[in-house]
């Protein structure tokens, strides 16, 4: 284990079997609510999917008084280091594959675009542009619901987990399956 003049501890040649045993272990986390499509486009290991839909109704299926759909994409990247233009890479294609699966309309309230960065090292530069990314869309005015784009990034290099604003609720998910790795 080498550590750097800042005291940061870098696992070194442990990090990529490091690296997929937390995947596995977001993988499997995932997979209880989660449809999970296994992908291999670079650095994206798996795209995931939730869908849910609340209804409510007056004595009969016909008489629908309220419904609503909210939906979650995930799309999960790996990889040994993390620079800018990777983080760029990631970011558009989960935000631009994400957006085409958006149906705005009538019953939709939320969609969010969840992008999980699990790297063995990212540099300072995008780390700076993880916890400053904040992206939000309405449909209409957000009559027909809106999208919310977030990012969590792992830092294995020195056990650091770092998001934006809209994603400090994802952040305790990520901390738990990282947690459940150290028993």
């Amino acid at each position: 284990m080498k550590i750097d003049k800042t005291g940061t501890a870098s696992v070194g040649t442990m990090c990529p079997e490091r690296r997929r045993d937390v995947v596995d272990r977001m993988l499997g986390s995932y997979s209880a609510y989660y449809d999970i499509e296994d992908v291999s486009e670079g650095d994206l290991v798996a795209r995931m999917e939730f869908h849910f839909r609340g209804e409510q109704y007056m004595l009969t299926r016909r008489v629908n008084l309220w419904s609503e759909e909210d939906h979650e994409y995930v799309y999960l990247f790996s990889g040994g280091s993390l620079d800018e233009a990777g983080l760029d890479a990631a970011l558009s294609l989960s935000l631009d594959d994400g957006r085409s699966r958006i149906v705005p309309g009538r019953d939709h309230r939320c969609s969010t675009v969840t992008t999980l960065l699990v790297y063995d090292s990212i540099d300072d530069s995008a780390a700076k542009r993880i916890k400053h990314h904040s992206h939000h869309e309405s449909f209409r005015l957000m009559l027909d619901g809106w999208m919310d784009h977030r990012v969590v990034a792992v830092d294995l290099s020195s056990d650091r987990i770092l998001s934006g604003r809209r994603a400090r609720d994802a952040v305790s998910t990520v901390r738990r399956i990282m947690d459940s790795g150290r028993r």
